[in-house]
């Protein structure tokens, strides 16, 4: 038998055997442009003989910035194997590996490609543990598999590698033996039947819109107010001039805020002034409650461990992964302000709820607003984060939040947010930034910061392999693992179960959970592969841009391609776990792993969905996404 396969152009077809028997220029001067870094771009790296693909080579300034319009020279280092004409395009000349070189002066970039024989002539055979990668609508035409003398379990995993975001590829995978009948994988019956599940998706969903709307106000906002910003700054710094609520001398002090209605389609017009008492003060954080908390609430001993929580563990780890924040009222501190108004932004009885957030206005003044002739009357002109009080007895909107509950969530949404106000400022003030990051990025960043501090609260290296009894020793203690792990895995797991809908590099991050868990494993997934062993350099460079999406993940992954990234990313979701002999490492998760944690975060049950083969189905995936397929057989197979 033959598998076929139609699919448009820019997918890939991956497949790994689960199991089966052997068979640098001086300086310039100011203003002066220079070339530090080339690119190569490659829309795959594997080819097969007699077909062609199209380079792109970036180049970069000592600013990282691309300067438009640079010409490079292309060579090949490997004619025999391939051949690359003076615009960049190379044709598979024979099989073997290929490096192709882009120059501009003495500086290079290299892409190096594998060149493969046609598997429409060329059956593959493939022992325990090996992955055969499948670009190009010729390549994917049809797929020959050899003879085996045993048993054999293939996988099979199709995916749109195309660069533009949410291209939707259409295609049908066909083996034509008797149809198989067999109902999908397990995980579709896990995602509509296990209610635990589908509230824990509805409640995370419930905080993430909310946070949506206010990423969508706040892009739009940071552009139209980043030159009077950076005028400002180039006069008198980031810090220079004053602010509306001034450095706080000491405890007790209570200080006047506007809390912007986080429901408000302008969060600059809709506010509320209220005041607050300080509580706490550390080298780094004003913590403050708004007067009008209700009863029975955070203790004196309450807000000392919230300090040494955000002091000694967030804000070490979030600003040694991503960068400093801004100080835009030079009082060296960000401000943490409980209070009820943001209670009040979930409705009574909602299934989830609204912990806190972040609002980019609050980094700009009212001054530098009018300079642009927009009104912000809103802006507090500092870093805060607004979070919701306890109310142990439900007196806002009849919504009960304990002590302990408030004390686990908010910990957590300030890890997260915080990466959001470090991202924000250094984009806000870099002249060499032109926008504010994708969302997809802006929050797989931030998903990011809450595991990396789950990781440092629990005393676990940057990539070290965790299980789900690591992250979760004792289920009736799971503070640590609510406050910085579990969301994120009901993220993933909602991509899990339907991969085909939805991607990693998705702009539908900013409103639907299972792109931006995909996000954030996908990024874990590059971080483990692509930065040189060193998460912490990676990450910083990647909030710095200046360059934003995948082009700004490309630029500082150490010549890693996309389709490898995507490749490597998709394979792993499903083998890593299963200690498949020979598989190379690329195909694993380096810091999870995820048979494990996606299992015991799923009642048990592995939630990937996997197709199982033979059939014919036509299906379709999102760029930088795929689907599951898996052919066995419990005898020797005949060549197929």
């Amino acid at each position: 038998m033959t598998v076929h396969s139609r699919f448009c152009l820019g997918t890939l077809v991956l497949g790994v055997v689960l199991g089966a028997a052997a068979c640098k220029d001086s300086p310039s001067g100011p203003g002066t442009r220079t070339p530090t870094t080339v690119v190569v771009s490659s829309p795959q790296t594997v080819m097969i003989v007699g077909s062609s693909i199209q380079l792109a080579a970036i180049v970069y300034d000592q600013n990282q910035s691309p300067i438009a319009g640079a010409q490079v020279q292309w060579e090949s280092l490997t004619p025999q194997v391939a051949s690359v004409t003076p615009d960049g395009v190379v044709t598979g000349v024979a099989i073997g590996t290929a490096t192709i070189r882009a120059t501009i002066g003495v500086i290079a970039g290299d892409v190096e490609l594998t060149v493969d024989p046609d598997p429409c002539v060329t059956p593959i055979v493939l022992n325990v543990g090996q992955v055969r990668i499948l670009s190009g609508p010729a390549a994917v035409a049809c797929i020959t598999l050899g003879a085996t003398t045993t048993a054999t379990d293939f996988l099979f995993v199709t995916a749109n590698a195309t660069q533009q975001l949410d291209n939707l590829g259409l295609y049908q995978v066909a083996v034509p033996v008797a149809t198989s009948q067999s109902a999908l994988a397990s995980a579709l019956g896990l995602q509509a039947l296990d209610p635990q599940l589908a509230a824990e998706q509805q409640a995370v969903a419930y905080s993430d819109d909310l946070e949506a709307a206010v990423r969508r106000q706040e892009f739009d906002l940071m552009r139209r107010v980043a030159p009077a910003v950076r005028a400002r700054a180039a006069q008198a710094g980031p810090a220079g001039g004053a602010a509306l609520a001034l450095a706080v001398a000491a405890e007790g002090d209570t200080v006047t805020y506007r809390v912007p209605d986080v429901r408000a389609s302008n969060l600059c017009t809709t506010y509320t002034d209220v005041r607050a008492v300080v509580k706490r003060l550390t080298p780094h954080a004003t913590i403050v409650q708004d007067v009008n908390a209700p009863s029975g609430g955070f203790s004196d001993a309450d807000f000392t461990a919230i300090g040494q929580e955000f002091e000694n563990v967030i804000y070490r780890t979030d600003t040694l992964f991503f960068g400093r924040e801004t100080d835009r009222n030079a009082d060296g501190r960000i401000t943490i302000l409980y209070t009820p108004e943001v209670n009040r932004a979930t409705a009574s009885g909602a299934l989830g709820f609204i912990a806190g957030f972040f609002w980019g206005g609050d980094l700009v003044r009212r001054t530098e607003y009018q300079q642009q002739g927009i009104e912000c009357p809103q802006t507090n002109e500092q870093e805060m984060f607004y979070l919701l009080v306890p109310d142990p007895n439900g007196t806002i909107n009849s919504n009960p939040r304990s002590v302990s509950m408030v004390r686990v969530t908010t910990l957590g949404t300030i890890t997260h947010e915080f990466q959001h106000m470090i991202n924000q400022g250094i984009r806000l003030f870099d002249p060499a930034v032109q926008a504010a990051e994708t969302p997809w990025l802006n929050e797989a960043l931030s998903h990011m910061a809450e595991e990396l501090v789950g990781r440092a609260k629990r005393g676990f290296a940057d990539f070290q392999d965790l299980t789900f009894a690591d992250v979760n020793p004792d289920p009736n203690q799971p503070d640590v693992y609510n406050s910085y792990f579990r969301q994120n895995l009901v993220r993933f797991r909602d991509w899990m179960f339907r991969p085909d809908t939805s991607s990693p590099i998705s702009a539908k991050a900013r409103d639907q959970i299972a792109p931006r868990g995909a996000g954030w494993m996908f990024l874990r997934y590059v971080t483990d592969h692509f930065s040189g062993g060193n998460a912490r350099s990676f990450l910083r460079q990647v909030v710095a841009g200046p360059d934003v999406g995948l082009a700004n993940v490309l630029q500082h992954a150490a010549g890693g391609q996309f389709d490898d990234m995507l490749s490597g990313f998709l394979v792993s979701q499903y083998a890593d776990g299963l200690n498949v002999a020979n598989l190379q490492p690329r195909y694993t998760v380096r810091s999870w792993d995820v048979r494990s944690v996606m299992t015991g975060a799923s009642s048990n049950v592995f939630p990937l969905l996997v197709r199982p083969l033979p059939a014919t189905i036509s299906t379709q995936s999102l760029s930088g996404s795929g689907n599951y397929f898996r052919l066995t057989s419990a005898t020797a197979s005949p060549e197929t």
